[in-house]
């Protein structure tokens, strides 16, 4: 089934699908529209992009300053939920600013609103120190998290090459995370393997970023 985040952006994106990535768009479709139409649907999909942020942001900060609280399996799934369309509100808007009809202002909106950091920042890792800090008790929705984030950042990596390096690495952070709650000492290792790899790339392409030595090194 297709997110209703993504449904809603039926005249910019096709309807083609990959089955390893179900629900998930893939490209932009070439079909024609104005670049009014296009301006409004970019700053409607910002717009609901905010909103989705704003509350991702608001209960993350609450969950991280009461560690103490617990929460039932329906609370979590409701923030893997939140999250989750915070991820696909993003990737409608990624997708929108790099539509054929879009000019270079448009397209440079993701670039000045730094949308690949907040992406990761308040989309992603937060919600995982969240789950990491509130281990054993939410070990089984960390992992579907990090598949979930997992399998965005790997979509984003074939369809949205302008941030290559940022999901390079964001795919690395990932799979150290995977590897650092793994407890069989086999996948403990296959994580640990992928995530080097995943750096090793991202330095393999700037070598001049230390950051990803280091990285490299508490593997």
């Amino acid at each position: 089934m297709v997110p209703a985040s993504i449904q809603k952006a039926k005249g910019l994106t096709s309807r083609a699908v990959n089955s390893d990535y179900p629900g998930l768009l893939l490209q932009p479709d070439a079909s024609p529209i104005s670049l009014e139409q296009l301006a409004a649907e970019i700053k409607g999909i910002y717009a609901g992009l905010v909103m989705v942020e704003a509350k991702c942001m608001s209960i993350d900060k609450a969950q991280a300053d009461d560690l103490k609280s617990h929460l039932d399996p329906e609370q979590w799934q409701a923030l893997i939920a939140l999250h989750r369309t915070l991820l696909y509100e993003h990737h409608d808007f990624l997708m929108a600013t790099q539509h054929p009809s879009a000019t270079e202002a448009l397209r440079g909106l993701a670039t000045k609103y730094s949308m690949p950091a907040r992406m990761w920042r308040h989309g992603i890792h937060a919600f995982l120190e969240v789950l990491r800090h509130r281990r054993p008790a939410s070990q089984d929705y960390m992992l579907s998290f990090i598949y979930l984030a997992y399998q965005m950042m790997a979509l984003l990596l074939e369809t949205v090459p302008s941030f290559t390096d940022t999901w390079i690495e964001c795919l690395g952070d990932l799979a150290r995370y995977r590897m650092a709650i793994e407890e069989e000492k086999e996948a403990h290792a296959t994580w640990g393997g992928v995530a080097a790899r995943w750096y090793t790339l991202a330095s393999d392409r700037h070598p001049a970023i230390g950051r990803l030595y280091h990285h490299l090194g508490i593997l």
